[in-house]
């Protein structure tokens, strides 16, 4: 009674520090959680309004799309106009020195050398300019030209280079002059006099550029209060996004009231500790004992850590304003898939899923890709044993993804647009990031002690060095060993389970009998047995003995915790019957401690461990039979796995009446496989 209230107890404290684990998770979660109000529509493009009409909550702007916005701003950029600023000091010096060398003409007269002087001056007049050399002429039809502060508009057709200048003071004086005064004025160079006058006033043509990007409105319209945004079942055409865009995003940009917000944070913890529960009854119908097991809490930390991250992840999206899905959110489904199993990770990408939709623009979209592609992520990765299959797994999540946004895109909006290529570069780039799994994989294995399918492969390679030391020490053992990996592997693959840990597992169940081989039946030879030489109680001890042998052996190899719980399983609490039944009988009137010849268990808990426990006694079992017929055989798997049931070795496992049956089948069938008679084969004649 005593036990029962301590068991109890344990129980109810091991559920209480799981229920605040998920308390401070569902706090953490409301955190990070958006806390503007929300738009609860989802809405298509093409589709009708399912809701009823939709009035204005409130007076809000209508809000250009992102296309509208940049083609503004690119034809702001275009036709923004260059600004120059004019030098009148070197206009002034420059027709001062022409002045001064006309000075020295006598066969030019005073009225001609004012009408170059006035040339000259039209020229300085208009302006003299050298673009920068990343503009181009073609691009021109006005420039910003300041004079003395204030700018005017001038065509810039009308502005002189300085080739220009030269010809417009060809034409309009040396063609005029007779030829005795050009050739007096041919010694006056006059390319000399026309300088660049006006000149590219950089800092000042980005400033009233930004100064226009800037001030460009972003609104084109307001919808008052109770004015109707859509009507039911009305059509959401392309005009009405664009109103209900808006009125979605100042629903984000509205802090509203302490009462609003609170009542905001209520919902959200609501809604957040709903999942969790939810998530918490999917783990227990899975394996109940996640919520109670003191071993198990790991699992169960990891798993809640496993959600919180996916949904801290996407916040990051959120408030950086990123493209959500740039994030590679299945990674964490990948690691519990692979580390945990399907069924745990299906749970966390479906709850986890729903409430990260919180953070997306279109939840519906973003939901419905995550939860389809995570499925395909899953279900891709089973028995993950080589690398390929992760690059394999990553090209389909890939493809998925593309296959489900561009589904949704061209029924929305008919087409495909540049903002969404750069979603499907995105999500490229998020699947690029889902490779770095695998070695997060390592090393969550290595700081939490789980053991991944790959790791198994290792573990179950022939030339790991425990292996290859009990095929030199105890060749017998190896050979049982493979014997019973066999008979296990096929009874997880009909009853459900990890095949490869089970096989795993029972590659080392053994191992302890290496420090002791010869006083093991299957390693012995020429009928030597040296447990003849000693009193049962002592041979039991040796034969108990190979089990704690195994565990450190095991320890020292660095095995992993789940392959010890073979060693340490697979006799679990029986008895030593053989020996035990031989001292009865020698010393019918002794008291006898059976804890002599009992092992210290624990017995299975898993499905793995149970089919090895049963295909370790059965295996060792069959070698005896002197007749390996189908009714010998059947009797004694079922003799076998009855009275192992009936010392209630399986009482903690998670194995059903229904596995049994299917179980001793397997084994029937391959033992009778194994020891099928064979046709003598015929002698020659002599």
């Amino acid at each position: 009674m005593a036990d029962n209230s301590k068991t109890l107890l344990r129980i109810r404290i091991e559920i209480a520090i799981r229920v605040l684990i998920v308390c401070i998770v569902c706090a953490l979660i409301v955190w990070v959680m958006p806390k503007t109000g929300n738009f609860q529509y989802d809405y298509q493009k093409g589709m009708p309004w399912r809701y009823e009409i939709l009035n204005a909550p409130f007076d809000f702007p209508i809000y250009k799309t992102q296309e509208t916005l940049n083609e503004e701003r690119e034809d702001i950029s275009k036709n923004h106009l260059l600004f120059f600023k004019e030098d009148t000091a070197i206009s002034n010096e420059q027709i001062t020195n022409f002045k001064n060398g006309l000075s020295t003409f006598q066969n030019i007269s005073e009225i001609e050398k004012d009408s170059l002087l006035l040339v000259l001056k039209e020229i300085y007049r208009k302006g003299v300019i050298r673009l920068p050399v990343d503009i181009e002429i073609k691009d021109l039809t006005k420039v910003k030209l300041v004079i003395n502060n204030i700018s005017n508009d001038v065509l810039f057709s009308n502005i002189f280079s300085q080739k220009k200048a030269y010809e417009f003071f060809v034409k309009n004086t040396l063609k005029k002059m007779n030829p005795l005064q050009r050739e007096a004025l041919s010694t006056l160079n006059i390319i000399d006099f026309i300088k660049v006058n006006l000149f590219y006033d950089k800092n000042k043509t980005e400033k009233v550029l930004n100064d226009n990007l800037s001030s460009l409105s972003l609104t084109e319209g307001m919808v008052g209060k109770g004015e109707v945004v859509i009507s039911k079942r009305e059509l959401v055409t392309s005009d009405k996004i664009k109103v209900l865009n808006s009125l979605k995003k100042e629903y984000k940009n509205r802090v509203g009231t302490v009462n609003e917000r609170l009542e905001t944070i209520f919902g959200y913890i609501l809604l957040v500790m709903v999942g969790l529960i939810v998530f918490s009854i999917f783990i227990y119908d899975s394996h109940k004992k996640l919520l109670y097991y003191r071993r198990d809490i790991k699992t169960f930390i990891f798993l809640m850590l496993m959600f919180l991250f996916m949904i801290l992840l996407c916040s990051v999206g959120y408030y950086l304003d990123a493209n959500l899905y740039l994030f590679p959110v299945l990674l964490f489904v990948i690691l519990v898939r692979i580390l945990i199993n399907s069924r745990a990770a299906i749970y966390l990408l479906i709850i986890a899923s729903l409430l990260m939709s919180c953070f997306a623009a279109n939840s519906y979209l973003f939901a419905t890709m995550q939860i389809l592609t995570g499925s395909v992520a899953i279900f891709s990765l089973t028995q993950l044993q080589r690398r390929s299959q992760l690059i394999y797994s990553v090209f389909f999540i890939f493809m998925t993804y593309c296959a489900i946004y561009i589904s949704f895109i061209l029924i929305q909006n008919g087409s495909l647009g540049m903002s969404n290529l750069n979603t499907i570069l995105a999500l490229l780039l998020n699947c690029v990031l889902l490779t770095l799994s695998y070695p997060i994989v390592y090393i969550v294995e290595k700081l939490l002690g789980y053991t991944s399918d790959v790791t198994l492969m290792e573990l179950s390679n022939p030339n790991h060095p425990l292996l290859r030391d009990l095929t030199k020490k105890a060749p017998g053992t190896f050979q049982h060993c493979m014997m019973v990996s066999n008979m296990a592997e096929e009874a997880i693959y009909s009853i459900g389970g990890n095949p490869l840990l089970a096989r795993t597992g029972a590659l080392y169940h053994d191992i302890g009998k290496m420090s002791n081989p010869f006083y093991f039946i299957e390693n012995q030879s020429g009928g030597v047995n040296p447990h003849d030489q000693l009193e049962f109680d002592e041979s039991a001890k040796i034969i108990i003995g190979h089990v704690e042998k195994g565990v450190e052996l095991a320890q020292k190899y660095k095995l992993p915790s789940v392959i010890v719980d073979f060693i340490k399983t697979h006799h679990g609490k029986s008895k030593v019957k053989y020996f035990y039944n031989s001292f009865k009988n020698k010393y019918p009137n002794s008291l006898i401690d059976e804890s002599d010849f009992t092992y210290k268990g624990p017995d299975p808990v898993s499905k793995e461990c149970a089919v090895v426990m049963m295909a370790d006694a059965i295996e060792a079992a069959s070698r005896t039979l002197p007749n390996k017929s189908v009714e010998n055989i059947t009797d004694l798997v079922n003799q076998i796995i009855e009275s192992q049931m009936k010392d209630g070795r399986f009482e903690n496992s998670e194995i059903t009446f229904k596995d049994f049956a299917e179980v001793k089948k397997v084994y029937i069938n391959l033992l009778t496989n194994i020891y099928h008679s064979r046709i003598a084969y015929p002698k020659l004649k002599k």
